[in-house]
C-alpha cells in the first residue's frame, strides 16, 4: 500500500509547497538534475558534493563522479546516468595516476624513487615528453614494470614503443631499441593472495619480437586491473610510452549526488528508482545508499594551532567559531604553518556528529516499488550515492530517476522509540510494549495522532494504548475490544493490520516528553528483528520516523543503555528452520461439496539469512511422490498461500488413503524438514 501511495504521488512532477507529504524527483524530468540544477522546487537548493581523493584521505575534491567514470549526457539514454564506456583509442594508462593507480619497477635499484616517478609520469602521459624508461647498461634481464590501472577495465590491447617511432624525435633516434624478448602477465584485480597481491596469469611470451611499435592483443577482451611486463633477455631497450586500450562499460563507477538542502528540517519517507538495463540482468548490479545531516558538509575539516605539540584538532570556523569549518576556509589555511601563522590544516574525517553514516545498500527489487528511507530525520540535508557494478563488458544498469518522499515541517524535534522485552523465544506469541517519547521544544513542530509499527509478520493482536504526559500522569489508557482487526472505538482506533505492519490512532500528542505506549503480541522468526515505527499526523498526511533509544522505563530488566527497537531470539539458531507447520484439516474430502475440498498449508520459516529454498511435497506411504505443492525461494516469515485440491501431477484425483505432507527448508548454513500425515477420503 505504501508503494502504491508513492507511485500515485509521483504523477505530479512539481513539489506542492503547502502539502505535508511531498515527492522530490532527481534525474529525468525531475526538479533536481544529476548535476545539481534545481527547477520548480521552491525553498530547495543543492550543494556540490565533496569526496576524498584516491591518493590522500585528507585531500578532498568537488564533483559528482570520482575519476570521471559516469556518463551524464548519453545520446541513447537522455536524462539518465550510467557508467561511461571505454572510448575507441582511449588510452586508459593516461589516467592511471589520477585514479589512484600506479606504475612500479620493483627490480630497478639504480634510480631513486623520485627519478622513477618523473620517468613514469612521462611514460603514462598522453603527449610526448622526450623522456623514456631506459635499460641499456646493467641489470636488464628480468626488469619488471607493474602497472596498476587503479580499477578493473575491459582491456583489448597493450602497446609500448621507444622514442622516434610514433612520435617523431630525430634528436633521440632510438627506434630500434624496442623490447625484443618479453613476457606479459595479467590479473583481473580479484584473484589475489591473502595479503592482497595479484596472482599472475601468463598471457603471452615473445622471444623474437621484431615490432618497433609492439602490440599485445587481448582476445577476447577481458577485465584487467594489473599488468606485469618483464624483460626476458639482456638486450638493451627503452620504452617511451606504455599504453592500454579497451572497450565496454567501466565495470565499477560511482555517482555522488549533490547535497540536497531542504531549507528546513524534513522527514524522509519512501525512496524509489526508475531504471532499465543493458545486457544480461544477472551480470550487472546497482547499489544505492543514503545519508542525512544537519549542516552543509558531511566531512569534518579541522584546524590546529601552529607549533603546539599534540595540538587538538578543532572542527569550528576561525571567523565564526559557532559554525563548522568548511572546505573553502580550510583550503585557505596553510598545510604547514610558519612563523606568524596561528593555524594550520588538521585532518579531514567523516562528520558523524552532524551526519548519519551511509546506510547499507537498499534492496534493488524494493527500490523499484518504493522502500522506506533508512537515514534519520528530521534533517535539513540529504545525500545519496550510487555504485554501478558489472561482470560483463556489455552489461549495465541505466538510472533514469530517483524519487524521494518527504514530509515537512516535522512532527517533533525527535521521536525516541524502544521495544520491550528485547530477548524472546522463537515462533511464539510474545506480549510486547512499544514506547515512543516525543521531544517537542521547537515552535514549528506539529504533533501526531497516529503511529504505525513495522512487524516481521502479521501481528497476533493489538491490546492496548497508553499516553503518559511529561509529569508522569496517565492521560489515556484504552484496551481494545477487537484486537486482531481494524476497529474504531471513539477517538482511539486500530486503523490497519497487514503482514508487515499495524497502525493505531489516538488523541493528538503535542507535549514535550509525552510518552506513547502500544501493547501488542507478535512472533519473532529471526535471530535479530527490528521493529521500526513512524508517527503520523493524519489530517496533514505527514509522517516522521523514530530514533531507537531510551524512551522510558518499561519494566524490570529494561536497561537504559540497551534500549532500542531490535529484538533478539537466540533460540532461533538452536532449533529447526521451520516454525509452526499446520494443515488446515486432518482429512481432505475433494468430492465437490465445498467442504474440505481444498487443503490449506500454513508454515513459518525461521532464522534464514538471505533466502532459502522451500519445498513442500506430498508422498504416499510407499515412498512415491504424488505432487509437489510448493517450490520457491523465500525468507523468514509466515506462509499461508499453499493449497492442494486433491490431484496428482497429471491432474487426476488421488486414491483415498493416508498421505504424508513434507516441508523442507534449505538455508545457507543448515536445513530442516517436518512431516505431517493427511487423510484423503471421498
Amino acid at each position: 500500500m505504501r508503494a502504491a501511495l508513492l507511485i500515485g504521488v509521483l504523477t505530479a512532477c512539481l513539489v506542492q509547497p503547502l502539502a505535508a507529504r511531498q515527492v522530490l524527483l532527481i534525474g529525468q524530468d525531475g526538479q533536481i538534475s544529476w548535476t545539481g540544477k534545481v527547477e520548480g522546487a521552491e525553498g530547495i537548493s543543492t550543494i556540490q558534493p565533496e569526496h576524498r581523493s584516491f591518493l590522500d584521505p585528507n585531500v578532498t575534491e568537488i564533483g559528482y563522479a570520482p575519476a570521471d567514470l559516469i556518463e551524464f549526457k548519453s545520446v541513447d539514454f537522455s536524462g539518465s546516468i550510467l557508467p561511461r564506456r571505454v572510448g575507441a583509442e582511449q588510452n586508459l594508462a593516461a589516467e592511471v595516476l589520477d585514479r589512484g593507480g600506479s606504475l612500479r619497477a620493483p627490480t630497478v635499484f639504480d634510480l631513486t624513487a623520485l627519478q622513477l616517478q618523473v620517468i613514469f609520469e612521462d611514460m603514462l602521459a598522453a603527449d610526448p615528453t622526450g623522456q623514456a624508461f631506459e635499460r641499456k647498461e646493467d641489470d636488464i634481464l628480468g626488469t619488471q614494470l607493474i602497472l596498476d590501472l587503479g580499477a578493473r577495465f575491459g582491456v583489448n590491447r597493450l602497446r609500448f614503443f621507444p622514442r622516434n617511432t610514433i612520435f617523431a624525435s630525430p634528436g633521440t633516434p632510438f627506434q630500434n631499441d624496442f623490447l625484443k624478448n618479453f613476457e606479459v602477465e595479467i590479473n583481473d584485480g580479484l584473484v589475489l593472495t591473502s595479503s592482497g597481491n595479484p596472482i599472475w596469469e601468463t598471457y603471452t611470451v615473445r622471444n623474437d619480437n621484431s615490432d618497433r611499435i609492439t602490440e599485445v592483443f587481448i582476445e577476447p577482451p577481458r577485465y584487467i586491473r594489473f599488468i606485469r611486463l618483464r624483460a626476458t633477455s639482456a638486450i638493451p631497450f627503452e620504452i617511451e610510452k606504455l599504453q592500454v586500450f579497451g572497450e565496454g562499460f567501466f565495470p565499477t563507477a560511482r555517482y555522488i549526488s549533490p547535497i540536497i538542502d531542504m531549507g528546513s528540517p524534513a522527514n524522509w519517507g519512501l525512496i524509489r528508482t526508475l531504471q532499465q538495463q543493458v545486457g544480461a540482468a544477472d551480470l550487472a548490479d546497482i547499489q544505492l545508499r543514503t545519508r542525512s545531516g544537519h549542516d552543509p558538509s558531511p566531512l569534518a575539516y579541522t584546524r590546529k594551532q601552529v607549533a603546539l605539540q599534540d595540538a587538538p584538532e578543532i572542527p569550528s570556523s576561525v571567523d565564526n567559531p559557532d559554525e563548522p569549518l568548511l572546505r573553502k576556509e580550510y583550503l585557505k589555511l596553510p598545510e604547514r604553518g610558519r612563523q606568524g601563522d596561528d593555524w594550520e590544516r588538521g585532518s579531514v574525517r567523516d562528520d558523524l556528529a552532524n551526519w548519519s553514516p551511509w546506510t547499507s545498500p537498499y534492496a534493488l527489487e524494493e527500490l523499484a516499488a518504493g522502500t522506506q528511507i533508512l537515514s534519520p530525520g528530521p534533517s535539513r540535508y540529504f545525500q545519496f550515492r550510487v555504485e554501478f557494478q558489472s561482470q560483463h563488458l556489455e552489461a549495465s544498469h541505466i538510472l533514469q530517476q530517483i524519487a524521494l518522499e518527504f514530509s515537512a515541517p516535522p512532527l517533533a524535534d525527535a521521536l525516541v522509540g524502544e521495544i520491550f522485552p528485547r530477548e524472546v523465544p522463537a515462533a511464539a506469541d510474545v506480549p510486547f510494549v512499544y514506547a515512543v517519547r516525543a521531544e517537542m521544544e521547537s515552535d514549528y513542530v506539529q504533533g501526531f495522532n497516529s503511529f504505525e509499527v513495522f512487524t516481521p509478520s502479521r501481528v497476533g493482536r493489538v491490546e492496548r494504548i497508553e499516553i503518559i504526559d511529561a509529569s508522569g500522569e496517565q492521560v489515556l489508557d484504552h484496551a481494545f475490544a477487537v484486537t486482531d482487526g481494524v476497529t474504531t472505538e471513539g477517538e482511539v482506533a486500530i486503523t490497519a493490520i497487514d503482514d508487515q505492519r499495524f497502525a493505531v490512532s489516538f488523541p493528538a500528542i503535542n507535549q514535550h516528553d509525552a510518552v506513547l505506549k502500544i501493547h501488542f503480541a507478535s512472533r519473532v522468526l529471526a535471530f535479530s528483528t527490528r521493529f521500526g515505527g513512524r508517527a503520523l499526523l493524519l489530517e496533514e498526511d505527514a509522517f516522521q520516523g523514530i530514533s531507537p533509544g531510551n524512551a522510558t522505563f518499561l519494566a524490570e530488566g529494561d536497561v537504559a543503555t540497551e534500549s532500542g527497537t531490535t529484538v533478539l531470539s537466540r533460540a532461533v539458531n538452536e532449533g529447526s528452520l521451520i516454525g509452526n507447520f499446520a494443515l488446515g484439516s486432518e482429512v481432505l474430502t475433494p468430492n465437490g461439496d465445498d467442504v474440505n475440498d481444498v487443503l490449506d498449508v500454513n508454515f513459518e520459516v525461521l532464522a534464514v539469512i538471505g533466502k532459502a529454498r522451500i519445498v513442500i511435497d506430498l508422498w504416499d506411504l510407499g515412498g512415491r511422490r504424488v505432487r509437489r505443492l510448493f517450490d520457491a525461494e523465500g525468507q523468514n516469515g509466515v506462509y499461508d498461500a499453499v493449497h492442494w485440491d486433491g490431484t496428482d501431477e497429471r491432474g487426476q484425483r488421488v486414491a483415498p488413503g493416508i498421505y504424508l505432507v513434507r516441508i523442507e527448508v534449505e538455508g545457507d548454513a543448515r536445513s530442516g524438514q517436518t512431516v505431517e500425515p493427511l487423510g484423503v477420503a471421498y
